[in-house]
């Protein structure tokens, strides 16, 4: 918290020009002996009152401007050690030069030790994106709400993100299926819904612009008005070239997202500056994708969600890709050993693959296609709920027949495709019984009751 003599009646009563202090830090600067005195007299009234007392072993008072022998009486009668910059507060660097990477070193170290703490390579793709999603990504929201940090430090962390994704491992050793870019795209629009860090950290850090161009009720706006914009609308306003290099970055920023403001009031959203509003604000719209809604339906499950993401960017590292990496052969399916395996003939056109739907068509009564998968699941029309359980059925199927692709290919061997059929039957079965059967209508119950393998 940082208290300034102009706003503030401690700071009035004490004359002390400038006074910042947290738990166990003391800041202060241009006071005089008795002002110091006066401080340490409230503490005590503060101790009294409360009951809590000042750890003065385990704080630290930083000084600037004042006399050597002032602080010598202060640090004495105190107790408090002079701390010296710079120094780290909550994990914060507090310094006066500018943010840099190794500043922010601890920050990038803090998500790899994270990573390492995960049994990550035993993950699902599916189980490392919920990782990064809600794990790794907050980790530096905090730093990115107070600085826009350095680029450098934003590309490792993304670095750091996109390798445990793809490998489990922070460290690059396999080469990603599909671009970044792709990845921090919404859902609606092909991506996995992960931010753009870059972005993100501009519109965190607008948060500060906007508490300036509405005049929050804060010190530190308080402040940041007397000291640097000194009567210049904000609007209009050009930090020099002797300002903080923070103070820079913010100025930067409002640049930035000027446009967004109309007359002092941001204008994107109604109900005010959010930095999730900024966020979509400044990001490029791309148009959205037919499949997104069959591939990320809540019938699905995870792994089957991410796997039928891949198969619509045809990401796949299926043989025919392989051979044209020059890292097979032949370039034949592994499945029926007649054909390229190319992703359409592998989930469409193989003997095997049409086996297993057919199969799974008999166990189940329904009828799925064999060709054009997601176009089907997306544009299919009936009922809703059937809809969604043949969509689910037809992922879970694809899912496992890549799962018999790879044990074809490292153990030389594949099951029944009626075992298949069977255990996406099973798992289909539970499915059913764990949704909320309020939320269905009448016809959409009567035909789950109907349904072959119920």
């Amino acid at each position: 918290m940082v208290l300034d003599s102009k706003y503030h009646p401690l700071c009035k009563e004490m004359k002390i020009t400038n006074l910042m202090f947290a738990d166990d830090i003391l800041m202060f600067s241009k006071g005089e002996a008795g002002s110091m005195m006066l401080l340490l007299k409230s503490f005590s009234s503060f101790s009294k009152s409360s009951g809590l007392q000042v750890s003065a072993s385990k704080s630290n008072a930083y000084f600037n401007g004042v006399a050597d022998d002032l602080k010598r009486d202060f640090l004495s009668v105190s107790g408090f050690k002079e701390g010296k910059l710079p120094f780290r507060y909550l994990g914060m660097p507090i310094q006066t030069t500018r943010l840099q990477k190794k500043d922010c070193q601890c920050l990038v170290d803090n998500i790899c030790n994270r990573i390492h703490s995960y049994g990550a390579r035993k993950f699902s793709y599916a189980g490392r994106l919920t990782v990064v999603q809600h794990v790794l990504n907050s980790l530096h929201s905090y730093w990115a709400s107070l600085f826009v940090l350095p680029k450098g430090v934003i590309q490792k962390i993304e670095a750091t993100c996109r390798n445990f994704l793809w490998d489990g491992s922070a460290v690059f050793r396999r080469n990603p299926l599909v671009a970044w870019d792709t990845i921090c795209r919404p859902k609606k629009e092909g991506g996995l819904g992960l931010k753009n860090q870059v972005l993100w950290n501009i519109a965190m850090v607008g948060r500060l612009v906007d508490w300036i161009a509405t005049k929050k009720e804060s010190v530190w706006v308080q402040w940041v008005t007397v000291n640097y914009l000194k009567g210049v609308p904000w609007q209009v306003y050009t930090a020099s070239s002797y300002s903080s290099w923070v103070w820079r970055r913010i100025c930067k920023v409002k640049d930035m997202i000027a446009s967004g403001y109309s007359q002092g009031v941001w204008q994107v959203q109604q109900a005010g500056y959010t930095p999730a509003g900024c966020y979509e604000w400044l990001r490029d719209d791309r148009a959205k994708v037919e499949w997104h809604n069959a591939v990320w339906d809540s019938w699905n499950l995870p792994k089957h969600r991410f796997m039928g993401w891949l198969i619509a960017h045809r990401a796949l590292h299926t043989n025919s890709k392989l051979k044209s990496f020059g890292m097979v052969v032949d370039g034949l399916c592994f499945l029926c050993g007649q054909t390229e395996e190319t992703q359409d003939h592998l989930f469409f056109e193989c003997a095997y693959s049409k086996r297993v739907i057919a199969e799974l068509m008999d166990v189940s009564g329904l009828t799925l296609p064999v060709s054009d998968t997601l176009k089907w699941c997306s544009q299919s029309t009936g009922i809703k709920t059937k809809r969604k359980v043949g969509t689910a059925m037809v992922l879970s199927a694809m899912y496992q027949i890549w799962q018999q692709r790879n044990k074809s290919r490292i153990e030389h061997m594949v099951i029944k495709p009626i075992s298949i059929a069977l255990l996406i039957s099973d798992d289909m079965k539970r499915r059913i019984k764990e949704r909320d059967k309020s939320k269905l209508n009448s016809q959409e119950l009567d035909w789950l009751g109907r349904l072959k393998f119920m």
